[in-house]
């Protein structure tokens, strides 16, 4: 590796370790209310890219991870066939988007979202139901190929806020 590419990898990492995953929620009053009385979420992790998978950052083990994570907390997760018969039918997608086009650093730029995705109705016509973001966090950043599997911990991280929402509004 050259010495330009050195320095900028380690200028990542201690920008990473310094500064942490940059974030961004919806996590206002109102967004917090609609985690209120919710007895559960399904959990859908979206699928990552070949590349991503490679430096052994796996979807399926991702998607334990989250469960097992939520559960430990208290939060039930609802399977495929509960969340869709739950009212509302929530669950929290997460989402982690790599950009792995080559580069000549070989760092790539990333997003990772944690949503909450509910059933709601228009006021103008209540009838009219669709899908919408209720609650949110996530953030931007970027990271050596070689340290792929160190998203987790980021995706850990916002998890950590997500919870922290959730049972802020279920008190148990």
């Amino acid at each position: 590796m050259s010495t330009k590419k050195w320095w900028i990898v380690l200028t990542g990492i201690l920008l990473g370790i310094t500064l942490g995953l940059p974030s961004f929620a919806i996590n206002g009053k109102s967004n917090l209310a609609t985690l209120r009385g919710l007895t559960g979420v399904g959990v859908l992790v979206e699928k990552l890219p070949p590349e991503v998978e490679g430096e052994g950052l796996l979807r399926n083990h991702l998607q334990i991870e989250v469960e097992f994570k939520l559960r430990n907390a208290g939060i039930r997760i609802f399977t495929q066939e509960e969340c869709r018969e739950t009212p509302r039918k929530p669950y929290l997608y997460v989402n982690i988007n790599v950009n792995t086009a080559k580069t000549e650093s070989d760092i790539y730029p990333y997003s990772i979202d944690i949503v909450l995705m509910q059933e709601v109705s228009l006021l103008r016509d209540p009838k009219q139901i669709t899908y919408a973001v209720t609650w949110s966090v996530g953030g931007v950043g970027s990271i050596g190929k070689g340290f792929l599997s160190h998203l987790r911990d980021s995706v850990a991280d916002a998890l950590d806020i997500f919870i922290k929402a959730y049972l802020s509004e279920n008190i148990k």
